[in-house]
């Protein structure tokens, strides 16, 4: 059975494996001719990574985040990944570029879940999200705050963790 950690580590995988050939190189800083430039677009891809998870709570200590909210975090991890791993990623060798690939997903998703703490909302699909504070709240509780537990103080009926309130 799949881990939260293996499926935020795939999502990742999934979103620099399917960018563009020039979106790739720029993030890598090659230009079209595979010459060493300065690495471009990481803003950009960050927000593209972060869209993958519309379908999670996504937690910083006490504070609900939705998924715009970490790709500042995000980007400057994308900084972070060492220039050989991107450019590795670039290669025309595709077992080596896919190795490389699936390397900067684990580094990227081990940053993610050092900092933040997900929680896939379960009325919520990933193509389909409008609906994420109703989720949530359904989930979660209105007002949340340090722990969800207080969802049954809420009036909530249903607890989705499953975790009796022994505090």
């Amino acid at each position: 059975m799949r881990t939260l950690e293996d499926e935020i580590e795939a999502a990742i995988a999934v979103d620099l494996a399917t960018l563009r050939p020039h979106q790739r190189r720029a993030y890598a800083g090659l230009d079209q001719y595979r010459r060493p430039v300065e690495a471009r677009g990481i803003p950009e891809l960050a927000t593209t990574i972060a869209d993958s998870f519309g379908a999670f709570a996504i937690f910083d200590v006490e504070t609900v985040l939705r998924h715009p909210q970490i790709a500042p975090y995000l980007a400057r991890t994308l900084y972070a990944v060492p220039l050989e791993l991107r450019r590795a990623a670039c290669d025309r060798d595709r077992l080596k570029a896919e190795c490389a690939r699936k390397e900067m997903a684990r580094v990227i998703s081990s940053a993610l879940l050092q900092r933040y703490h997900f929680e896939r909302l379960k009325h919520v699909s990933a193509s389909c999200h409008p609906n994420w504070n109703e989720a949530f709240e359904q989930q979660f509780g209105a007002g949340r705050r340090n722990s969800s537990l207080e969802a049954d103080a809420g009036g909530h009926s249903s607890e989705p963790r499953g975790v009796a309130s022994d505090e």
